[in-house]
């Protein structure tokens, strides 16, 4: 009984700030006045354009030292949020992660508490010694589970919508200064990871066509796979999502990808990837067929290393932080 107080004291829940929508997107009128706002309290700039404008220049610096990882992000975020803005990739990249799993917190208690109130539903008594000992595997394992949330509640003191809202922008900026995790989140998912963000702010839509054009470049010449595969399934005909949408389906294209990627695969892929390459080539014509040849071969040996499907096993997930 001491053990079931204990645990249902650990899960109580702390209330956590839903993201909740921050307002109309202002009229071109009003834009500027929105971005020195932004400058003011230290917010990423990007989203405070109008659609099609140019967002703003780049260039990767070095900073200081990072607060402490244990840092609560409330005390943290505008000192963070500045020296991303001014091109400090290692910060833009914490504060990825931060924001990301303070994101996740509100989620992660609710299905915490169900699980945790679930398990301690069930009854003991009739249990044999196996299932017993599986009872207290899940115990302990929920356990563990809410010591991991006590600490991102830590991490999250002081963070309040505004600041959860940035976290796409972020995304996006930290993928311009070079951070390879979020180059492959911002081209799979875009302003799709924050939906209720993307209904305030279409106009950054703009700015995604603009910037995955650039950082499919930068991930094709730094030999990512993530980016190899994150193509050859968008140019694929038929295929969904934003990239997808962007691009347009292009069988030739599918097929460059498709061959680049097989190059890098390992042996218990290959076959599969081979009847994928064999269905698309027999769509093209042979002049086709051999100029993509010749350009995965040339790309492999220029910029690839290390097997692809290791980097990108079946299922990957692209916003993995």
């Amino acid at each position: 009984m001491k053990r079931k107080h204990l645990i249902m004291a650990c899960t109580a829940l702390v209330a956590v700030a839903g993201v909740y929508a921050l307002g109309r997107w202002s009229a071109t009128s009003t834009a500027s006045s929105r971005a020195a706002e932004a400058r003011d309290a230290g917010m990423p700039q990007t989203d405070a354009l109008p659609p099609g404008s140019a967002a703003p220049a780049t260039r990767r610096i070095k900073g200081g030292p990072l607060p402490p990882p244990t840092a609560p992000l409330g005390t943290t975020f505008a000192d963070l949020q500045a020296r991303a803005n001014a091109g400090d990739a290692d910060a833009a990249r914490r504060l990825v992660h931060d924001l990301d799993r303070c994101g996740r917190l509100r989620a992660a208690e609710w299905n915490n508490a169900g699980t945790t109130n679930t398990l301690l539903e069930r009854k003991t008594e009739g249990m044999n010694a196996a299932q017993l000992r599986t009872y207290q595997a899940l115990l302990d394992a929920m356990e563990v589970r809410q010591q991991a949330a006590d600490k991102n509640r830590e991490l999250c003191g002081g963070v309040d919508d505004k600041m959860l809202d940035t976290l796409v922008a972020n995304i996006a900026q930290a993928a311009r200064l070079g951070d390879a995790d979020a180059r492959a989140c911002y081209l799979g998912q875009g302003p799709l990871y924050n939906v209720r963000s993307l209904l305030e702010h279409p106009g950054v839509l703009q700015s995604y066509r603009r910037d995955a054009t650039a950082m499919i470049e930068s991930g094709v010449a730094a030999g990512d796979w993530r980016v190899v595969d994150l193509l050859q399934r968008a140019y694929e005909p038929g295929a969904q999502g934003l990239l997808a949408g962007m691009l347009g389906s292009d069988p030739a294209q599918h097929y460059r990808y498709l061959k680049l990627y097989r190059l890098g695969a390992e042996p218990h892929r290959a076959s599969q990837l081979d009847r994928q390459i064999a269905a698309v080539a027999a769509s093209l014509p042979p002049e086709q067929r051999y100029e993509a040849d010749r350009w995965a071969q040339t790309a492999f040996k220029e910029s690839f290393s290390g097997p692809s499907t290791t980097t990108t096993p079946q299922g990957w997930d692209a916003c993995t932080f």
